[in-house]
């Protein structure tokens, strides 16, 4: 991880952002830790599904009851999960926008007169058009969870699992009227280790992009900013369906195990085809890389030992 070494800079404590975001630790916690840097966000933005419906009105905007008890010194430690975006929005007195459509005229207005000299997006699943994207002054910044142009999409952590990648990190760019294809400002690279949870992955990369944040806002207040065009090539996943659960003999058995221990919050079963038998598995137990056994399967109990090439894969089976 890196260490924040420079002093708060005037942009930090005077400079207008607006946030957009989901209610995941990949939103939250680079939202915690500008504002405990004192970074003056002047709003957040949700989805509308994102929401509990009793917070929205008619129109799909929604802001924070004022009745909300509010700390007047908010406490600058980050916790490791800290507080869903509406509390924090409620603890710090900030506006909080549900919206449908981002593009349509009404909420472009809405933005205008917060007039925001920055968006930050994290996690948010609508894309920009042009009018969004050309309001604020410094434009608007993304931060993806993977090491652009690679694993482009709404879900880049899956993909890193599914292609049995152990390096991947987080990317803050520039947004452009494409997908995850503007200029990178910066970036830091992250190494999943072995059986790493898809949760704990999510915290440590949201940990390291809001750190990514804050330094580039550091360089903003400096005049010091740099950009560089993504490389050619890269990847684009779109959101996984269920038939990407499916485990292949082709793999490593280490691979078959990070993916299926990265990937267990989704909650959905893994099939592997042995043969002319189909065998559902719920959760992977251990792996053994370079392990041959006599059989392609042996089962005890629910357990069942799977070789795949090379490695045997130790899961328990599902139901």
């Amino acid at each position: 991880m890196m260490n924040m070494t420079h002093s708060k800079p005037s942009y930090i404590s005077q400079g207008r952002v607006l946030y957009f975001g989901m209610t995941g630790v990949l939103s939250r916690m680079p939202l915690a830790r500008l504002l405990a840097e004192g970074v003056k966000v002047v709003g957040i933005v949700l989805p509308m599904s994102a929401l509990p419906p009793y917070l929205l009105e008619d129109d799909g905007r929604s802001h924070t009851d004022p009745a909300i008890p509010q700390s007047s010194q908010p406490d600058s430690a980050i916790p490791l999960t800290p507080p869903d975006v509406l509390q924090l929005a409620a603890q710090y007195r900030i506006p909080v926008t549900a919206v449908r459509q981002i593009n349509h005229p009404q909420f472009i207005r809405q933005v205008a007169q917060m007039n925001p000299e920055l968006i930050l997006v994290s996690c948010f699943p609508y894309k920009f058009h042009g009018n969004l994207l050309d309001l604020p002054r410094y434009g608007c910044w993304n931060l993806h969870p993977s090491l652009l142009p690679h694993f482009r999409g709404p879900s880049p952590l899956f993909w890193t699992f599914w292609e049995g990648q152990n390096d991947t990190g987080v990317t803050l760019h520039q947004m452009d009227a494409g997908l995850d294809t503007g200029e990178i400002l910066k970036q830091a690279a992250y190494h999943l280790p072995d059986g790493i949870s898809g949760p704990t992955a999510e915290q440590q990369l949201a940990e390291l992009g809001g750190q990514l944040i804050l330094q580039t806002l550091a360089d903003l207040a400096d005049d010091a900013l740099s950009f560089r065009p993504q490389p050619a090539g890269g990847s684009y996943y779109p959101l996984p369906k269920s038939d990407d659960f499916r485990l292949d003999t082709s793999w490593s058995a280490r691979r078959a195990f990070n993916f299926m221990r990265g990937t267990a919050v989704w909650g959905q079963p893994y099939t592997v085809e042995v043969g002319r038998k189909k065998i559902w598995l719920d959760t992977a137990v251990s792996f053994l890389s370079d392990q041959r056994q006599m059989e392609p399967i042996i089962r005890n109990g629910r357990t069942v030992s799977i070789q795949f090439n090379p490695g045997v894969l130790t899961a328990r089976e599902n139901g």
